[in-house]
């Protein structure tokens, strides 16, 4: 075994040790927010996310902090349940939308993926794309705003949903990651493909001009 690949398993038992905390954070959180609600107390509390920051950033070196509490932040806005913020794109290439599901659903969306803190909603569209598909893509024009509530997994989500038009670079597009893939539908198949959230269906269209 070279030396690249042992340090890879140790990143991956590192990654292994990181999810398992998680889930028990996940856990003990999601007690807090049963009893808080019982209890009537508040949703948020932000000298105790102040404290457990101050925490965190103590104790990892400086070139490291801006990382470590942008994932603390991650972790306080799931917890508290907030609206989540997505750029989506509308790809369309001879009568075709591009589409993305998870693997096994029934329900397919736009692609795209979460509006990171100082990006703008293009911003954020491109670079998912490179992420997720490995190729270079534009965001075009602004079309407008869906927003969302749904159950998923027994729990409340909300978001809003910022949608542009969205063109992708030459090649075959296929999922850089285990859980999703990408397929093209035709547009006068559009109702088959299950495409949520609903209101979203009236910007897939094929651009004007």
């Amino acid at each position: 075994m070279s030396e690249l690949d042992e340090l890879r398993n140790e990143v991956d038992a590192a990654d292994d040790a990181i999810l398992a905390a998680l889930r028990r954070r996940f856990a003990v959180t999601d007690r807090i927010r049963e009893l808080k609600i019982r209890e009537g107390a508040p949703r948020i509390d932000k000298e105790r996310e102040r404290e457990i920051l101050a925490r965190v950033a103590a104790a990892v070196p400086p070139a490291k902090r801006d990382t470590v509490c942008a994932i603390w932040e991650r972790l306080f806005a799931g917890a508290r349940g907030e609206i989540e913020t997505i750029a989506r794109g509308v790809c369309v290439k001879d009568g075709k939308v591009l589409l993305c599901r998870g693997k096994g659903a029934a329900s397919t969306y736009l692609p795209g993926g979460h509006i990171e803190f100082g990006e703008t909603g293009a911003e954020a569209l491109v670079r998912e794309m490179k992420e997720e598909t490995g190729l270079d893509s534009t965001a075009g024009k602004f079309l407008g705003v869906v927003e969302s509530t749904f159950l998923q997994h027994g729990e409340r989500h909300c978001e809003i949903n910022l949608v542009y038009e969205l063109s992708i670079g030459n090649g075959d597009v296929s999922a850089q990651e285990d859980w999703i893939g990408f397929e093209w539908r035709p547009l006068a198949d559009l109702a088959a493909a299950n495409l949520l959230p609903v209101d979203i269906r009236r910007f897939v269209r094929i651009p004007a001009g």
